[in-house]
């Protein structure tokens, strides 16, 4: 079975989803844009995935012609609107940067403008919405003061005597412009621990690299690292959208000279080995990302990742109905991602707790005196069982 669904519009965007087009893509691309196409299928993938710019930008090249004039024109519209807020985020990132740095906080900048201008060559290829950037934890109160220093206000404050806590629970802050416009993730570790993945901070910022972006230097993650972080996030996601593949495959395209025996050691090391995997699978066979032929043969061999790999294809990228709250699809996917019997143990007893801790929802459903508070663990399975059966309860 093919990793891409036979129809068209699959078929059309897997070929879009890349910065260039090779003679013999452009020739299946016009080939299958000649041939009926539902366009606002298309449209609709295009707009799900984040690619938008890249489809519209391949189809002008390869076939203008054949778009109809309804659809070329609401592709245009999404480009033109996409293309001025990237301008925006990216003005936007070099000034809060610039502003960091200039007040003593170091700062990485990953995913969003800086991921789009690194491994797509353009900040306008790519979707995002948000600005994220990794700090040392012992620098955030100094980092926060700065970004609200900058127009920026909490979007959920911290209520005073937490924050110790709080920078110790979680991995970072979020905030708000006072425009409304702009919106910084400031993170201080990667995944929380229910990922059991030691993707320890202090060694991407000993790893990281100086670079120009948009004629500025500027801090980035050493492209192992962010290889690596890519494909933890997309299988985290289990790759719902086609663009977070994408960003794995012109990574590999951007730097040809790619440390693979670090990579591998790394993910060796972390216990990621079949996350990246599945991430490198989906990239060779959906996108064409240009592999090295020895960890294609070795891809070609990892039978457990394959088969992850056309599951997360066939049941979330490329289908119109998938549905990522489903829960048991999505519990044994990260089950039997998981390669170390620890990690799947520790995976285990987070959703064992999640399932038997009571939340509000489970308050509401049945009140009950305090003196019997103890009982809410029961009700929670019980309500949560109901709602399963799409049962109509109401508090």
């Amino acid at each position: 079975m093919s990793f891409v669904p036979e129809n068209p519009e699959a078929q059309i965007l897997a070929l879009a989803a890349r910065t260039t087009l090779s003679k013999a893509a452009a020739a299946k691309l016009g080939a299958l844009l000649d041939g009926p196409v539902d366009w606002e299928r298309l449209y609709r993938m295009a707009v799900r995935h984040g690619l938008v710019a890249l489809l519209y930008r391949h189809i002008l090249q390869v076939r203008p012609q054949v778009c109809p004039p309804v659809w070329r024109e609401r592709l245009a519209a999404e480009a033109r609107a996409l293309a001025v807020n990237n301008l925006q985020q990216t003005q936007e990132l070099l000034r809060v940067v610039e502003r960091l740095e200039a007040e003593g906080v170091p700062v990485i900048p990953f995913k969003g403008p800086s991921l789009a201008g690194l491994i797509y060559g353009d900040p306008s290829a790519r979707v995002y919405i948000d600005i994220d950037l990794l700090v040392c934890r012992e620098d955030f109160a100094k980092a926060r003061t700065v970004i609200e220093s900058l127009g920026y206000a909490a979007y959920r404050p911290i209520r005073p005597g937490e924050e110790d806590a709080f920078l110790k629970t979680q991995l970072g802050f979020e905030f708000v412009h006072q425009s409304g416009a702009f919106v910084i993730e400031l993170h201080w570790a990667f995944f929380y621990t229910i990922y059991d993945l030691p993707f320890d901070p202090q060694a991407v910022w000993d790893r990281h690299q100086q670079t120009l972006f948009a004629g500025r230097p500027m801090r980035t993650m050493a492209p192992e690292d962010l290889l690596l972080y890519l494909v933890i996030h997309g299988n985290k996601h289990r790759w719902l959208k086609l663009n977070w593949v994408a960003d794995v495959a012109e990574l590999i395209r951007s730097y040809p000279e790619l440390d693979w025996k670090f990579v591998l050691a790394q993910a060796r090391q972390l216990g990621v080995m079949r996350v990246l995997e599945i991430g490198l699978v989906l990239a060779g066979e959906v996108l064409d990302a240009p592999l090295p032929e020895t960890l294609r043969q070795q891809l070609a061999q990892a039978r457990a990742a394959r088969r992850m790999a056309r599951r997360a294809a066939h049941q979330w990228i490329f289908r119109d109905d998938a549905d990522p709250k489903a829960f048991w699809p999505m519990f044994w996917y990260h089950f039997w991602e998981r390669e170390r019997w620890q990690h799947r143990w520790g995976y285990l007893k987070h959703n064992l707790k999640l399932a038997l801790t009571p939340t509000e929802k489970d308050r509401a459903f049945c009140r009950l005196p305090s003196s019997l508070s103890l009982l809410y663990v029961f009700v929670r399975p019980v309500r949560i069982l109901l709602e399963r059966l799409q049962l109509d309860v109401k508090p």
